[in-house]
């Protein structure tokens, strides 16, 4: 049950988030501050006059794209046989698929790149999408499979009723209810696409090939570093993204408290 907050607590609770908020949004003013000393504007110039910037953002734009289409096709048709159709042991194999979740990326690094090296894959998209997709089902299933439970049986049932097959309902019922948990699942998935350090250091070792989060390691030198064209990368580096976020934010908070009232 809901309680009407006073206003003493509305003033604690505001200023509270403001701490929260201030804790997340200085590093960032730093951040943008720093870019713009020794040089202003030429900073970012001389990041976007960097020869392989541009295929640094487009290979960071198809991995993403193929984890986010992979991932979404993958978790849905697995929320939806966890959920809606019941399956001999399917609490025990859905609790198999979580274990990822308290697994560290890091402690799966070295197995991985055992794997990587024997499918011929290392310099390619699938040496970054493979393990981006795979390390992304556990908390995503999750998500989507509580997000499921909440649609009502009845509605099924009804489909069945009027013929429709089990992948008539999962299109025609499901896919459409689902909208705000796929599209947080979706935009969740980019943004840690996006921003993957560890699989490009690690997989990649071909400039073609890298990825936008590599960028700033050009203006690192062996004996100079000019930190201020890093910093400049790292804000070029974040645009993206922020937008992004900015428009899905209504669907992400949708997505993310589906689920949460039974």
């Amino acid at each position: 049950m809901f309680v009407r907050l006073q206003l003493a607590e509305k003033i604690t609770m505001n200023l509270l988030l403001l701490i929260m908020a201030s804790i997340w949004v200085i590093p960032l003013v730093y951040l943008v501050m720093y870019s713009l000393e020794g040089g202003n504007w030429a900073n970012y110039e001389a990041v976007l006059s960097l020869d392989l910037f541009p295929r640094f953002l487009l290979n960071s734009f198809i991995v993403s794209t193929s984890v986010v289409l992979l991932l979404l096709m993958a978790v849905s048709l697995a929320a939806f046989g966890f959920s809606k159709l019941k399956f001999p042991g399917d609490s025990s194999v859905f609790a198999i698929c979580l274990i990822g979740l308290m697994i560290p990326p890091v402690a799966m690094l070295v197995p991985l790149f055992q794997t990587i090296k024997a499918f011929h894959w290392m310099n390619t998209y699938l040496s970054l999408i493979g393990p981006e997709v795979a390390m992304s089902i556990p908390f995503s299933l999750l998500i989507a499979r509580n997000s499921f439970d909440e649609i009502p049986n009845e509605l099924l049932e009804a489909a069945e009723i009027d013929g429709s097959n089990a992948w008539g309902r999962f299109v025609h019922v499901i896919l459409p209810l689902a909208v705000p948990v796929l599209t947080t699942i979706g935009i969740l998935a980019f943004l840690n696409s996006w921003n993957q350090y560890l699989f490009p250091l690690v997989f990649i070792n071909k400039e073609t090939m890298l990825t936008v989060t590599m960028a700033p390691k050009f203006f690192i030198k062996e004996y100079t570093s000019d930190y201020h064209k890093v910093f400049a990368a790292l804000v070029l580096i974040t645009i993206p993204i922020v937008i992004l976020y900015i428009f899905g934010q209504k669907y992400m908070q949708r997505g993310l408290t589906s689920g949460a009232i039974k």
